[in-house]
């Protein structure tokens, strides 16, 4: 196996048991549903107890015997064993039972609960009853067991006295003192003899004894049966599920669809606060963030950063919160900009009047100075413009000239302006934003088991038709954070990133120089 077909070998199985893992309460719901059934189904079920008595009997009859004559029978052993279950298992064997039984239960029903059958290789018939009481079973075995012994003695006396009648009439018609009528009278003498024994041609060789327990499958097999049974169902449903789902489930899946670099993965407990504050102590994977576009910033200019995602609900307004706050901490000059104007939710993550912002300057022309927030005390080095009061025409308004103009005015030597922007799908504001010139870079938010593979296809081909060219993906909403190495680690006080010094960023100028 060579070194790809392993890796996708592995890739494949990580993939399976992620799935299983993502879904595993389906899993377990229907192994335990499964289980229960089957022990309900086993505890309902009627109990049956079998018994078996076997029967020895030989060949060939009494009365050939006596008269020394081979009736031929021993070279057919099958036929003459599938006779003797026939004779066994018939309705007068199954009447004199019922007889001794005194029971008012018909033949037929004695016969549906017995059940004959012929040894392999040897005269012996198994003869089992199969009952709801292990007393009665063994009864009834037994009983079936006598009663055909009695048949067949029955049957024997009956064939002794039909050869008698007929040697006694061939007796009278010959001679007196002829040596044919002497050999016919050692016949007749010889089966008069027999019929004290006859019926000793089948015997008894092992009673049947009450059971200690009902036949079939046991409680221990039905729990296990139904456990492998459940656990094919339910994986049978888990397959189905994911093949009719469409959402994205990992960070390379969205490096595939989106045709990007993952730069970085938030796990699922950084999206939880509301308040930014609130999420000083998980701004780690922003911080991985923030050297992801340093080192992109040695090839390219990224001072103004957009900001969007596919769909909304992705936590793109998260990412732009907590970017800004760590690229703050760093000691750069950072201006949030919100130019969602249509579901703004600054408020949600800062405490300011959601009244005042964008709209404000684009619509009276008040200084931008007037309408900035600083959210944090400690970080004046970190601005607020949120996004006002909603327009009804929020696409030309992101479409005029003076966004353009808004956004180079807040820029600052050194600084960074990030833009948290509509979705690119539902609407044409994220879209007209990519076609500004003052905007240097994007990055796309996505969120695992939220976005639809078909949505990050829309998103990529709208990408594709505008200037602005994305830097790559943050992924967010991840469950298996150890997997990408954040388990186990804490992140120390935000306000440490600036207890030693504020890291001295190189200038434009010096960038340009590194990159050529």
């Amino acid at each position: 196996m060579s070194a790809f077909e392993r890796v996708a070998e592995r890739d494949t199985l990580v993939k399976a048991l992620g799935m299983l893992r993502s879904r595993w309460l389906i899993v377990l719901s229907v192994a335990l549903a499964t289980v229960a059934v089957a022990v309900a189904h086993y505890e309902r079920a009627a109990k049956s107890y079998v018994a078996t008595a076997s029967v020895a009997f030989q060949s060939g009859t009494l009365s050939d015997s006596a008269l020394q004559v081979s009736s031929g029978g021993s070279s057919e052993p099958q036929r003459e064993a599938d006779t003797e279950v026939l004779i066994a298992h018939s309705a007068e064997v199954a009447e004199g039972v019922r007889r001794q039984l005194s029971t008012q239960d018909s033949v037929s029903t004695l016969l549906d609960q017995v059940k004959v059958e012929a040894a392999p290789n040897a005269n012996i018939l198994e003869i089992s009853a199969s009952t709801g009481d292990p007393r009665y079973s063994a009864r009834l075995a037994n009983l079936f067991a006598a009663q055909y012994i009695a048949f067949r003695a029955s049957s024997e006396l009956a064939g002794i006295e039909s050869a008698q009648n007929k040697l006694e009439q061939q007796i009278a018609g010959l001679p007196a003192g002829s040596t044919e009528r002497a050999a016919l009278q050692q016949s007749l003498q010889r089966l008069s003899e027999l019929r004290a024994v006859a019926g000793g041609g089948a015997n008894i060789i092992g009673r049947a004894t009450a059971p200690g327990s009902p036949s079939g499958t046991k409680l221990s097999t039905t729990v296990i049966v139904g456990l492998l049974l459940g656990l094919g169902i339910a994986f049978s449903i888990v397959f189905l599920l994911e093949s009719l789902d469409r959402r994205v489930k990992s960070i390379e899946e969205f490096e595939r669809e989106y045709k990007l670099p993952a730069l970085v993965g938030v796990p699922q407990p950084a999206l939880r606060a509301r308040r930014a504050e609130e999420r000083s102590d998980l701004l780690e994977p922003y911080r991985i963030l923030r050297s992801a576009l340093d080192f992109a910033a040695v090839t390219r200019r990224i001072d103004t950063l957009l900001v969007t995602s596919a769909v909304s609900g992705e936590g793109k307004t998260t990412v732009a919160v907590d970017l800004a706050h760590v690229e703050a901490l760093a000691g750069r000059r950072v201006v949030l900009m919100e130019l969602d104007l249509r579901r703004p939710t600054f408020a949600a993550h800062f405490r300011l009047d959601p009244d005042n912002g964008l709209t404000t300057a684009l619509t009276r022309n008040a200084p931008l100075s007037e309408l900035l927030v600083e959210p944090f005390d400690d970080l004046p080095n970190l601005s607020v413009l949120p996004a006002g009061r909603l327009p009804h025409n929020p696409s030309e308004l992101l479409g005029s000239p003076r966004i353009e103009e808004i956004v180079l005015e807040l820029l600052e030597p050194e600084g960074l302006v990030i833009i948290d922007a509509p979705p690119l799908n539902p609407v044409a504001d994220a879209q007209v934003l990519l076609n500004n010139h003052a905007i240097h870079a994007a990055i796309i938010v996505g969120r695992i088991d939220k976005t639809t593979r078909d949505e990050v296809r829309r998103a990529r081909a709208i990408i594709d038709r505008h200037v602005v060219e994305p830097v790559g993906l943050v992924v967010t909403g991840l469950r298996d954070a150890a997997r990408y190495g954040y388990e186990g680690y804490t992140t120390a006080d935000p306000k440490n990133d600036r207890s030693i010094g504020t890291p001295v960023r190189p200038r434009e100028s010096s960038r340009r120089s590194l990159s050529s």
